[in-house]
């Protein structure tokens, strides 16, 4: 019997997380499997749903239960608590950090023994953080449990963006990459440059470090189209990063008729709302607020769209240029994080800088709106042949549901390790 234990932050409850409800509709090769939210307040609904025979566990993890003074007794502590002080950087902070991630991660495991071993009686076992941080080492925690058991556990990560990249948290630092490399059998970011960071962490392990695309669904391909009005759309949460006064500084600059469309909500909404009401009559705008998946793949299926623009300051492979390429949308997107994977400067859209002027957006919008057709269209359709290559959610997770059964069986290199 094989079992498959997956670790989230809240899936299925709250929000986030969204691209499990997909994969986990193709999930295969195990007699069962088991999802532990880690992080699911108690009070949190559950709002996406879990394919039937599936269990799911919200697991009891307090941090606050864990006491400081205990942390130190844990051996991995102290390598890595002497790795922070002999690279000298933000001393103080990290070691702080590091306090703080390992009574999360004591919480966690704790929930996992207490609340997860019963339902695992399988002798094969593969778990499946879905984060490449406080789970994933509660995970391998885990795992050396039930190795005691006579079981046998493989252990498999992905990696996203904040858990990837140390320079997105605040000292620079994330907790434990050696101890986590070492134990991991397989480490799957969701993009190149995500990749290049895991792998950077601890290049003795970099084998383990191979690139596992998510993906989105096919819901037909209507292309993007032009009309009197180029109509804009961008999709994401409004939050400063994502730097929405910089796009309506950018459309306030064009001198086309533009019709400029935000799909998603946030803590922003208040004030872009308030300066998109200073925009100039040749922009039309609409905010449409939260918008559930379905309704967003109904909107880009029924509703002329000339492009989508994403200026955001930091990304990991943003879905929502995903999700337009799959409708054959061109886009315009900044060049960070894995942006580039999705956005071919001149082939599926234009590409600008990491930190563009709101002149350059405008020009690279009135650019594309002025096109020939013909290069416009082939724009198009180059965007949906990416998709179909390489972000097509039925192959993608088809293919990583393959190699997750066959970490039962394959002889795993690099398996041996110290903190």
């Amino acid at each position: 019997m094989r079992q498959l234990l997956l670790l989230t932050t809240s899936f299925p409850f709250g929000n986030g997380e969204d691209f499990l409800t997909e994969e986990l509709r193709r999930a295969s090769g195990f007699d069962g499997v088991v999802i532990c939210a880690c992080h699911a307040g108690q009070e949190a609904e559950q709002t996406k749903p879990v394919p039937s025979g599936m269990h799911v566990i919200r697991l009891r993890a307090e941090p606050s239960s864990v006491s400081y003074a205990s942390i130190p007794l844990h051996p991995e502590m102290w390598s890595e608590a002497l790795r922070v002080l002999f690279r000298g950087r933000s001393v103080s902070g990290r070691l702080h950090e590091l306090a703080f991630f390992r009574r999360k991660v004591q919480a966690v495991f704790a929930a996992l023994q207490r609340q997860v071993s019963s339902f695992l009686p399988a002798d094969e076992i593969v778990i499946y953080s879905y984060w490449f941080y406080d789970a994933a080492m509660a995970g391998a925690l885990f795992a050396e449990k039930l190795r005691a058991q006579g079981k046998t556990v493989r252990l498999i990560s992905r990696a996203h963006g904040f858990d990837a990249f140390p320079e997105r948290s605040p000292y620079q630092y994330l907790p434990f990459r050696r101890f986590l490399l070492n134990r991991y059998d397989a480490v799957r970011p969701c993009s190149p440059a995500a990749a290049r960071a895991v792998r950077d962490a601890y290049s003795a392990r970099a084998k383990k470090v191979r690139v596992s695309i998510l993906g989105t669904v096919d819901h037909g391909c209507p292309f993007g189209s032009r009309g009197p009005v180029f109509h804009v759309v961008s999709c994401s949460y409004l939050v400063p990063v994502k730097r929405l006064t910089l796009l309506m500084e950018a459309l306030g600059k064009t001198t086309i008729p533009v019709r400029w469309t935000h799909i998603g909500g946030g803590p922003q909404e208040a004030e872009i709302r308030a300066a998109a009401q200073t925009l100039p009559e040749n922009v039309q705008w609409e905010l449409t607020g939260p918008m559930p998946n379905e309704e967003l793949m109904a909107f880009y299926g029924s509703t002329p769209v000339s492009c989508l623009v994403n200026v955001s300051s930091s990304e990991g492979l943003p879905v929502s240029l995903m999700e337009a390429c799959s409708f054959g949308i061109p886009c315009i997107a900044t060049e960070v994080g894995g942006t580039p994977e999705v956005v071919h400067d001149g082939v599926t859209g234009f590409l600008l800088g990491k930190n563009p002027k709101a002149a350059d957006i405008a020009a690279a919008i009135e650019k594309m709106s002025r096109l020939p057709e013909e290069q416009y269209s082939a724009m198009c359709r180059a965007a949906r042949r990416l998709w179909e290559d390489k972000f097509n959610a039925d192959r993608n997770y088809e293919k990583f549901y393959r190699e997750l059964a066959a970490l039962l069986t394959e002889t795993i290199s690099g398996q041996e390790g110290t903190s």
